[in-house]
């Protein structure tokens, strides 16, 4: 009988251990990582992220941009994308800029990286603001303009 009740007691102690450590933990939210080198993303010792596939953007819980007013154009303004990556179609008349409203605000004014895919344009520009990216282009009508906007914060 004292055999199992002096191996009952630490075994006891260790559990309540474990026990205290599982309701301690407050976290709400988290990336499960490995000590495997092998999984499915990569980090360094320098905190550098390396995806073996696609980086993927989707609209879940959060609304699409889009296009504000008809600044675009006058007919078949279009947007596709989310915030983080999307493309823009200029309506049918020739506009000079494009004002695209961002489904949630950022935090701080992002970076963004635009691509004409229908017209080589003499010039692009953009301007980002937490809530917007006004698109400026030169007149050039049914053009597609893809962009990719990411923010620090």
């Amino acid at each position: 009988m004292n055999r199992i009740r002096n191996a009952l007691l630490p075994c006891a102690l260790i559990l309540a251990c474990f026990l205290g450590g599982v309701f301690a933990q407050n976290i709400t939210k988290s990336l499960q990582l490995s000590q495997d080198g092998t999984g499915l993303i990569g980090y360094d010792t320098s905190n550098g992220v390396y995806f073996p596939g696609h980086i993927l953007s989707t609209i879940r819980g959060a609304p699409p941009p889009t296009v504000t007013g008809s600044t675009c154009g006058t007919t078949a303004t279009s947007i596709t994308g989310t915030d983080f990556v999307g493309t823009v179609t200029i309506g049918t008349s020739a506009t000079t800029s494009c004002v695209i409203t961002f489904g949630t605000a950022f935090t701080t004014a992002p970076t963004c990286l635009l691509t004409p895919k229908s017209a080589i344009l003499a010039a692009l520009s953009y301007a980002a603001t937490t809530t917007a990216l006004t698109i400026t282009q030169t007149s050039t009508a049914n053009n597609t303009i893809s962009y990719l906007c990411s923010s620090l914060s």
